[in-house]
């Protein structure tokens, strides 16, 4: 039994050293993930997702919807239904996943020169 518990012992501090893992390295799991489940389905409806950053202290991930599914009504079940389910699965130590539906700084440059020019 007491060789049970250290076993038991040394795999939760093993599990505790890949929790905080480098982000980099979580980036590029998270990224992979994306690509080969999340994406595909998503691209059936002219959409995707692209990773912005992740946190591993918080345990969160942050993707910004593109595409179709950029400003689409049903992003919300999309990431409850397809990305938070799929990233959890196979990567335990992002828990939260949350949309950025920040404006990319060059389209707003764009915008905002569009209905400034004057003739």
């Amino acid at each position: 039994m007491l060789i049970f518990w250290i076993l038991v012992d040394v795999m939760s501090e093993n599990e505790k050293k890949t929790d905080v893992a480098g982000a980099d390295d979580l980036s590029k799991r998270v990224e992979e993930v994306i690509d080969k489940y999340i994406n595909p389905q998503l691209l059936e409806h002219k959409g995707w997702i692209e990773l912005v950053d992740v946190f591993p202290e918080e345990r969160t991930a942050t993707v910004r919807f593109r595409g179709e599914c950029s400003g689409c009504m049903k992003v919300d079940d999309d990431l409850e239904q397809i990305v938070v389910p799929q990233i959890r699965h196979y990567i335990r130590e992002i828990r939260h996943v949350e949309i950025d539906d920040s404006i990319d700084p060059g389209v707003w440059e764009q915008a905002k020169n569009l209905f400034t020019h004057k003739d």
